[in-house]
């Protein structure tokens, strides 16, 4: 691919995600219910569980065999992981709270797990 059109590609994402950030900052700072707020974390989540799809297929076809063997099996545990991780926020209080902290856990680690897998491509 000619450095030019990747360059603006990357821009052009990195412009994208700051723009999805911000609708979820800015959604977060108009909520003013436990509801409403899993409302935008839900819609969050939603879009970086897609990202992630988005950046494992695309990983997955710029690697050998041998290397899409082990990203499986790295994803796979990876998941395993992060709903172990996340999980244990959904009941730490046995509050209402609970939800937006488990919630707000997967979306921060499906957001960092997004961002590496879009790296393996470059």
């Amino acid at each position: 691919m000619n450095p030019r059109i990747l360059a603006s590609a990357l821009v052009l994402l990195g412009a994208s995600s700051l723009a999805q950030a911000d609708s979820y900052s800015q959604c977060m700072k108009t909520a003013n219910t436990t509801v409403a707020m899993r409302d935008c974390t839900g819609a969050e989540l939603k879009r970086q569980d897609t990202r992630l799809n988005q950046s494992y297929k695309s990983a997955m076809g710029s690697l050998e065999q041998p290397q899409q063997d082990k990203l499986r099996e790295a994803q796979r545990a990876w998941v395993k992981y992060r709903d172990a991780n996340c999980g244990m926020y959904y009941g730490l209080t046995g509050g209402t709270i609970d939800q937006l902290n488990g919630a707000g856990c997967e979306v921060d680690m499906t957001r960092q797990r997004a961002d590496e897998l879009e790296k393996l491509q470059n």
